[in-house]
């Protein structure tokens, strides 16, 4: 607090000059909030005037432990984001393109597989029908490995597979963070189900006005078209 008559600035607790004894102004009860007072026009206070008035009102929890109404108080809803959501047909595409590339991962894998079971029978003295489980058994099992690491790693990388990248489109949740490889995994197993009751999963995209699938939903997400 500065002293109007001599210039000395003083704790705002004290009452007097700590030079020159004269009384100071009082500046409230304690643990009130200053405001800067409005014109007589409603509107709020300039940056200018704040100043010269007072400190800007802040939070008032945070400044004298007094809440303020609700009515003073606007909530707005954030929008997660702007971008158009991508439609069934894009989306088929996308995952045609996605398939293909599957396909052809596979292929390899089930070649180097069968491959390693030839040289492994020649070597061992294991039965006919044992060599053909072991090659169908591990065949399966790989590719449900790249099926799961193409769509989980991708997608929980940076929200796009190589058929989505294509096509100018990705996956967002729907508070429009990335998704993450724990929801990339939620999301291919909706996938599975998806396509289990003949792809009624798939085709609720089609119909749904977010145009998210079953797969969708489970893991909270949406496919948006990036912007060109």
């Amino acid at each position: 607090m500065r002293c109007p008559a001599c210039g000395f600035v003083s704790f705002d607790s004290f009452s007097t000059c700590k030079q020159c004894g004269k009384e100071l102004p009082r500046q409230g009860k304690p643990g009130g909030i200053i405001a800067p007072s409005r014109p007589e026009s409603g509107l709020p206070p300039s940056a200018e005037e704040a100043s010269a008035g007072g400190p800007l009102l802040q939070d008032a929890e945070e400044v004298a432990g007094v809440a303020l109404p609700d009515e003073a108080v606007e909530v707005v809803p954030a929008e997660p984001t702007s971008l158009r959501t991508a439609g069934f047909w894009l989306r088929s595409m996308a995952f045609l393109v996605d398939g293909g590339m599957v396909a052809l991962l596979a292929t390899g894998g089930a070649m180097l597989v069968d491959l390693a079971v030839q040289i492994g029978g020649l070597i061992s003295s294991a039965p006919e029908t044992g060599l053909e489980w072991l090659d169908t058994t591990a065949t399966s099992l790989l590719v449900v490995l790249i099926v799961l690491c193409y769509f989980t790693l991708f997608v929980g990388f940076r929200g796009q597979t190589p058929g989505k990248m294509f096509l100018g489109l990705k996956i967002i949740r729907t508070t429009g963070e990335e998704v993450g490889y724990g929801k990339a995994l939620v999301r291919w197993i909706g996938q599975c189900l998806g396509l289990l009751p003949l792809g009624l999963g798939f085709l609720m995209i089609a119909f749904s006005r977010r145009k998210q699938g079953l797969h969708d939903r489970l893991a909270r997400t949406y496919v948006v078209r990036m912007p060109s």
